[in-house]
C-alpha cells in the first residue's frame, strides 16, 4: 500500500534507544512550512507502557518547540525499545500523529530489507524474463531477490549480466530449486557461489559417487519407503553447503495438480526438521491459504517440541498474472535484517533467524499483514510496513520501470544510474544515519512571499468571507 499525502515529515523515525536524540519535523510541501518563532506543542506517549487508567493516561511527556527556518527541531530520549506516538498540535488544534520506532544498539545497526528467496522465470517454468523480473520486484518496492528457477543455476548470472554496465538498487542472489531425480522433494538454494543441480545433470558418476556418501547415519524409526528421499535431500543439503549457499526447506503442503496429495507427507516432513540439513524452513510460500495454515500450524507444533528453525516467506511466484489480489507475489514475503543490502549479509541474516515472513492481503487501505517471527522482529516489522516500507516502495517503482525499459533500449544507463541510490538515501535519514533535508533558503522565501499575498486577501471557505484578523465581519457571498 502507497502512504497518503502528509504535509509533515518527521526525521529520524527509527533511533536508538536510551539515547538523547535530535528530532526535525519539517514540512513535505512550501505551505505548511512553521511560522517564525511560533511555539508548537509535541505530546510523546510511549506505546508499551503501564496505564491503569485509560481514560485518564499519565505517559504522556508534552515539548515545547519553536518554529524556525520553517522546520521544528526538538531533543528527547526515547527510553526503550518500542514504538512511540508523537501528537504535534499549533496551539489546540492537531496537526499530525507521527510513529517513531526506539531500538537497542544490536537491533538499530541492522538495516531491514524487503525480500523474496524464490521465484521462476522464462529459463525453467516461469513466464517472465529473469533481468525483467528483476525490474518487477523493485517496481513493487523489493530490497533482494533470489531467482531459483528448477534444476538451474544460470538464470541468475542472466540477470546480472544484463545489468553489467549499470548500478542497481536491488540485490540479485543466485540460486535454484533442487530437485534430484527420483525424489518429489524440493530444497531452494540460495546465495552459493556455484549450482548444484549441474552435478546431476551434467556429472552422474560423481553425483552417484557422493550419494553413496550420505545416509550413513539415518534416524532409527525412519520408514523404508522415505529411505532414498532422505539420502537425496541430505546430498542437496550436504552440496549447497559446500558452495556456500542456503538451504531452505520449502512448501510440504503443496499439492501437485497430478497427485493431489501433499508434496511431503506429514510422516516424513519431522524428520527433515530434526535432521538439522536446512538453514531456513520457508513458512510461507507457494502451497496456497490452506497450505499456508497447515504450514504455521506445523511450525508452532515443531517450536513446542524444541524444534528452532529460522523461517522466511516466499511468492514462489511462476507468472505474474496481476499485482495485489489473492496472487503470491507481491503478497509473500521475507523481511531480513541484515548488516548491509548485500548478498554475504542476508544470508547470514537469514541463518541467525534476523528474519520475519509475511503475508499480505487486501488491497489499498484494507491492506493487512499477518507476521510470523520473535515477538521481537515482529513488532518491528509491523512498524516498517506501515510507516517505511510504503514510501520505499513509492521511491522504488519508477527505478523498476525504467530498469525494464533499459533491458529494450528505451532508457539509457544514465537515467538508471540517476535513480538508483534514492532509496539507500531515504534509508539512512529515516534512520538518522545522516541529517534530513532542510529548507534552503529559496525554499523559505518563495513560501513567505506567497505567504504574503495570502495575509492580504480574505478568509474563504464555503459562502463565507472575512478578512485575516476580521473574523467578526464575516459576510455571505
Amino acid at each position: 500500500m502507497k502512504p497518503a499525502p502528509e504535509n509533515y515529515a518527521i526525521w529520524p523515525s527509527v533511533v536508538p534507544a536510551g539515547r538523547q536524540t535530535e528530532m526535525t519535523i519539517r514540512a513535505n510541501e512550501n505551505a505548511f512550512l512553521f511560522w517564525e518563532g511560533r511555539a508548537y506543542t509535541v505530546i510523546v506517549i510511549p506505546v508499551d507502557s503501564d496505564v491503569p487508567d485509560y481514560h485518564a493516561p499519565g505517559n504522556r511527556t508534552a515539548l515545547k518547540a519553536i518554529g524556525h527556518n520553517g522546520v521544528l527541531q526538538f531533543h528527547f530520549l526515547f527510553s526503550s525499545e518500542q514504538e512511540f506516538q508523537l501528537d504535534l498540535y499549533d496551539g489546540e488544534r492537531l496537526l499530525q500523529t507521527f510513529s517513531v520506532y526506539a531500538l537497542e544498539s544490536d537491533l538499530y545497526t541492522l538495516r531491514p530489507l524487503k525480500g523474496d528467496l524464490h521465484c521462476h522465470s522464462f529459463r525453467s517454468d516461469g513466464r517472465r524474463d529473469p533481468a525483467a523480473l528483476a525490474g518487477h520486484y523493485r517496481e513493487q518496492g523489493y530490497d533482494f531477490m533470489a531467482l531459483t528457477d528448477h534444476n538451474r543455476f544460470a538464470p541468475g548470472a542472466e540477470i546480472l549480466d544484463a545489468y553489467r554496465a549499470v548500478s542497481l538498487g536491488i540485490t540479485v542472489l543466485r540460486g535454484e530449486e533442487v530437485h534430484a531425480p527420483g525424489s518429489v522433494v524440493h530444497i531452494v538454494h540460495v546465495g552459493g557461489a556455484e549450482g548444484v543441480a549441474d552435478t546431476y545433470v551434467h556429472d552422474q558418476p560423481r553425483y552417484l559417487r557422493e550419494l553413496e556418501e550420505c545416509g550413513k547415519a539415518l534416524p532409527d524409526t525412519l520408514p523404508p519407503q522415505y529411505r532414498e528421499r532422505y539420502i537425496k535431500a541430505e546430498w542437496a543439503c550436504r552440496a549447497i553447503h559446500r558452495a556456500g549457499g542456503l538451504a531452505i526447506f520449502p512448501h510440504p503442503y503443496w499439492q501437485p495438480a497430478e497427485s493431489r496429495s501433499y508434496n511431503v507427507c506429514n510422516e516424513l516432513i519431522p524428520f527433515f526438521f530434526q535432521s538439522g540439513f536446512f538453514d531456513a524452513y520457508e513458512l510461507v510460500g507457494g502451497m496456497g491459504q490452506r497450505g499456508i495454515n497447515l504450514s504455521v500450524a506445523l511450525w508452532n507444533d515443531l517450536r513446542a517440541e524444541g524444534v528452532r528453525i529460522p523461517v522466511v516467506g516466499s511468492s514462489d511466484v511462476h507468472a505474474l498474472r496481476k499485482y495485489g489480489g489473492d496472487e503470491p507475489f507481491p503478497n509473500l514475503f521475507t523481511i531480513a535484517f541484515a548488516g548491509q543490502n548485500e548478498s554475504a549479509s542476508i544470508l547470514e541474516a537469514v541463518r541467525r533467524g534476523l528474519t520475519v515472513a509475511v503475508e499480505a492481503t487486501g488491497e489499498g487501505g484494507r491492506r493487512e499483514y499477518r507476521c510470523y517471527g520473535s515477538r521481537r522482529l515482529v513488532a518491528f516489522a509491523q512498524y516498517l510496513l506501515a510507516c517505511y516500507f510504503p514510501r520505499t516502495h513509492r521511491i522504488m517503482e519508477g527505478e523498476g520501470v525504467i530498469m525494464r525499459q533499459y533491458l529494450i533500449g528505451e532508457a539509457d544507463h544514465a537515467l538508471l544510474n540517476a535513480m538508483t541510490g534514492r532509496a539507500d538515501a531515504f534509508y539512512r535519514r529515516f534512520f538518522g544515519r545522516e541529517a534530513p533535508v532542510l529548507p534552503g533558503i529559496e525554499q523559505l522565501a518563495f513560501e513567505e512571499k506567497w505567504r504574503a499575498v495570502q495575509m492580504e486577501g480574505p478568509v474563504t471557505k464555503g459562502g463565507s468571507i472575512a478578512l485575516y484578523g476580521d473574523h467578526k465581519n464575516k459576510r455571505q457571498i
